[in-house]
């Protein structure tokens, strides 16, 4: 039991079996080996020098997973150059590469999903964010603006509660500075700051509905609040920078010029009487008359519409005395517009004769 428990710890430390397998056999464990060096090994055992060292060190070091691999790697680098590799482990070493690029490349796509979702849950954080600071914006409104005790207490609470939650929020996005400098900026700074904020009370506005529309010929706001009219400051910029004689020349307004873009006139609608007149000039283009047309149509012998079946296959015996798939299915299916799978099944409903041997279709007369 001792010499295969030696056996099986030699071979967990990588040695081959030929080496293990004679180890064991002379009595040795693994203590033993510990202590003996590498003359005695080869004097005494018959091992080569490469060999023994290899050993040594191997039982030294204990056993690992890649115990063999250097054990091997020291016995065949110890002898001068190294071997050619096999083609067999060539072409393992390939599909062990090819695995760990797809392994690689299974990770890539894992880290890229996860940035993806990583945005897409800051995305969500800082649009709850965002509406809590709007809410914290309009509590704090109210709040300065009501006098009981009673509605500011509530007031309060529900402004401590969104406070919470957007420090909540904050935090999660590693954010700079607290939320509470985001709802001053948007109180006290951006009011000023916005291009449609009163400039007397400093009252919000909405553009859609304080524009004066009375005056088409200026751009005007007017607020709610102070009732004052004003216009916009980038406006009167502008309008100040057109009515300067110095600056007059930058922009030219030339009425006569035409569109940059090249703009597609509309197809003009056409009436009855001009489809019935191009239809005229058409048939007179043939030099053919419309009555004349019409009276050779109803002369001939062939007409517009598909025929019968019946008619057809008594035409064609007429004409031809048989009927052969090969030869005239094409002709059937066009003259009477059947599916091309039923040319036989019609042949038997007419009560024609099959020939096998010539593969025509007779009456059983003319069989």
């Amino acid at each position: 039991m001792a010499k295969k428990d030696t056996y099986l710890a030699l071979l967990r430390r990588g040695i081959d079996e030929t080496t293990s397998q004679l180890l064991s056999e002379s009595g040795l464990k693994i203590g033993d080996l510990k202590k003996l060096d590498e003359d005695k090994l080869v004097s005494n055992y018959g091992i080569k020098k490469e060999i023994a060292k290899s050993v040594i060190e191997s039982v030294k070091s204990g056993p690992r997973a890649s115990s063999r691999q250097r054990f091997l790697a020291d016995v065949i680098t110890k002898g001068g150059a190294p071997k050619k590799v096999d083609r067999i482990q060539e072409q393992r070493f390939k599909r062990e590469q090819k695995d760990l690029l797809q392994q690689l490349n299974e990770k890539r796509e894992e880290q890229r999903v996860a940035r993806v979702e990583s945005f897409r849950n800051k995305k969500l954080v800082m649009n709850r964010l965002g509406k809590t600071v709007e809410l914290i914006v309009k509590l704090e409104t109210i709040f300065d603006e009501e006098a009981k005790d009673e509605q500011r207490s509530k007031l309060k609470d529900q402004l401590e509660t969104r406070g919470l939650e957007a420090a909540r929020d904050h935090e999660m996005l590693e954010l700079d500075g607290t939320p509470q400098d985001i709802v001053d900026f948007r109180r006290k700074i951006a009011p000023i700051l916005c291009l449609h904020a009163c400039p007397h009370c400093g009252d919000e506005m909405d553009p859609r509905g304080s524009s004066i529309i009375e005056d088409p010929r200026d751009f005007k706001f007017v607020c709610w609040e102070c009732e004052e009219e004003f216009h916009a400051g980038l406006a009167t910029v502008v309008g100040e920078r057109i009515s300067d004689p110095d600056s007059a020349s930058w922009i030219t307004i030339d009425p006569n010029r035409g569109p940059r873009d090249p703009i597609v006139a509309p197809p003009s609608k056409s009436s009855a009487d001009a489809v019935a007149d191009s239809v005229t000039r058409e048939i007179e283009a043939t030099g053919a008359a419309a009555s004349q047309i019409s009276a050779s149509m109803e002369s001939s012998k062939l007409s517009g519409t598909l025929m019968e079946i019946d008619d057809w296959i008594e035409k064609t015996l007429k004409e031809k005395g048989y009927i052969q798939a090969q030869e005239h299915r094409e002709n059937f299916i066009i003259a009477t517009g059947a599916g091309a799978t039923k040319f036989n099944k019609w042949m038997k409903k007419a009560g024609l004769y099959f020939n096998k041997q010539s593969g025509k279709w007779t009456r059983w007369e003319d069989r």
